[in-house]
């Protein structure tokens, strides 16, 4: 749920390009620390990677790639750091992620535009666009404010520019993409949830009916707040990721729909994250779950960059008349994970505080930007912190009824809606008039 999933197998990817290094500087801030590291870039268009490793897709087959063969332009992906390859410490200790920061991810962008134009010996003027989805969508809007002498314009999709520490819209966006009936079914399989906890017995049933991994008892209260939240997992990604990955709108609410007379809601709810799990048993327990957010090797798996230190987006069920519960996921099960990995000093205050700071920075809503576009979809949650109406003359909204997450980046199809045709469309008009 959080940030842009793996780019889709494309129909025909066009090649395999060979990764590119330069050396980076591990902290931009300090000037004696003279240390660097290798980022790698893809082969000016620069898709901005988020929290995943860097891939060639959107530089050679994605929306952006087509973008960049209209226009002539050469296009580029750069990996972002900590992520992939581009590492900039010996381990992913508490210490060394303070490098882990939305500045010093704006500040290597800079630095790689400055290397490739002398690189390729571009001229002052070529002009540079940044593109980028969900957080790395954040980044290349962000990007445009911070840096508007080194790039002409952005496109910003599916980018919640709105920092938010308690993020309740998610979920109620989620209601909304599901729909009446299926959210009634939703609610009614939560509720059954809450009774089953209340005793041993509907534990031991909540255990078979899930698959869980181990036993659930009900009595620790962090576990329960996992398990719930994995629950939710699969309706929320349904929307997000509609139409771009099996599990949609459609086919959760026809599970939950199905068989109303025989099932009870819980059991077509287990029957929905049976299929997101692909049969796997589901593993909630508070204390592993930390554990492996605990572990510092390269390799180990990274929490989502500044969650506990600039942009929280703490996902809950906070919203009065939340389907799925209005305790089941509080913003104190995500402050609990700040302190329980990264130690004492993250509390609930202090993200509060750096949250404020940095919508205080950035503009949140209205950030100080010319030369942006904003894509989002109506089903996808996380409009709910984007731009959804134009800024200003040169910075636009496009709002995509009916389609998800990054739609609008993946590869055209012919048998993709109006709707995201013309928005295509009105995002290659903003580009024509960005490099006037």
């Amino acid at each position: 749920m959080y940030g842009m999933r793996g780019p889709p197998v494309p129909d025909n990817h066009i090649q395999t390009l060979p990764d590119n290094w330069f050396d980076q500087r591990v902290d931009h801030f300090n000037t004696s620390d003279t240390r660097t590291f290798k980022q790698t870039g893809g082969p000016v268009f620069l898709m901005l990677d988020g929290e995943a490793e860097g891939t060639d897709y959107f530089a050679t087959t994605g929306a952006m790639a087509e973008f960049a063969s209209r226009f002539n332009a050469i296009a580029v992906e750069l990996e972002h750091r900590y992520y992939g390859q581009s590492v900039p410490t010996v381990d992913l200790s508490v210490d060394n992620l303070r490098y882990l920061t939305v500045e010093q991810a704006l500040k290597d962008t800079d630095e790689f535009i400055g290397y490739l134009n002398g690189k390729l010996s571009l001229t002052n003027t070529t002009k540079w666009i940044t593109f980028g989805g969900s957080y790395a969508g954040s980044l290349a809007a962000w990007f445009r404010e911070k840096y508007p002498q080194s790039v002409a314009g952005s496109v910003a999709s599916s980018a919640p520019v709105q920092v938010r520490y308690e993020f309740k819209e998610y979920l109620g966006v989620d209601s909304q993409s599901l729909g009446t009936e299926c959210t009634n079914q939703v609610r009614e399989a939560f509720k059954q949830i809450e009774d089953q906890l209340k005793t041993s017995q509907g534990c031991q049933l909540l255990t078979k009916q899930f698959n869980l991994c181990t036993p659930m008892n009900g009595t620790d209260l962090d576990s329960v707040h996992n398990l719930k939240f994995n629950l939710i997992v699969p309706l929320g990604m349904a929307a997000q990721y509609d139409g771009q990955i099996p599990l949609s709108v459609g086919k959760v609410c026809a599970m939950m729909m199905t068989n109303v007379s025989i099932k009870q809601p819980v059991e077509r709810l287990a029957s929905v994250q049976s299929e997101y799990l692909s049969g796997k048993c589901l593993d909630y327990d508070w204390i592993k779950y930390v554990n492996q957010l605990k572990e510092t090797s390269k390799t180990a798996p990274l929490v989502r960059a500044g969650t506990c230190t600039e942009l929280a987006f703490f996902i809950t069920t906070g919203l009065e008349d939340s389907p799925f519960g209005r305790n089941s996921v509080p913003v104190d099960y995500w402050t609990k994970q700040c302190t329980d990995v990264f130690g004492n000093e993250f509390t609930p205050e202090s993200i509060k505080k750096a949250v404020d700071k940095f919508n205080a920075g950035y503009g949140g809503f209205k950030p100080n930007v010319t030369n942006v576009v904003f894509p989002n979809g109506s089903v996808d949650p996380w409009h709910a912190l984007s731009v959804l109406n134009d800024l200003n003359n040169s910075t636009r909204a496009v709002y995509i009824n009916g389609t998800s997450h990054g739609s609008d980046m993946v590869q055209t199809k012919p048998t993709d809606p109006q709707v995201l045709t013309d928005a295509r469309l009105a995002i290659e008009k903003q580009l024509h008039l960005f490099l006037q």
